[in-house]
């Protein structure tokens, strides 16, 4: 096993130093994965805006799951 994790730590090493595959994920980071955190981020500040999770964590905790429900329902 010691022999398997070697070599797959060297190949992903080796993958990450290439010029080639930083510019590809830095491009995916910017077009993909930027926009979705912020989305994300916006919709859990409305989340904290309709109910305090400090001073009303319940309400907080049954809104979340009602937002997680209904994303999990659009699919």
């Amino acid at each position: 096993m010691p022999l398997l994790r070697n070599l797959l730590i060297g190949a992903a090493r080796r993958i990450a130093g290439n010029p080639e595959v930083q510019a590809r994920a830095a491009e995916t980071y910017r077009s993909e994965v930027k926009p979705r955190l912020q989305a994300a981020g916006d919709e859990w500040r409305d989340l904290t805006r309709d109910a305090d999770p400090l001073r009303d964590p319940a309400g907080f905790a049954r809104r979340l799951g009602a937002r997680i429900r209904d994303v999990n329902r659009r699919g």
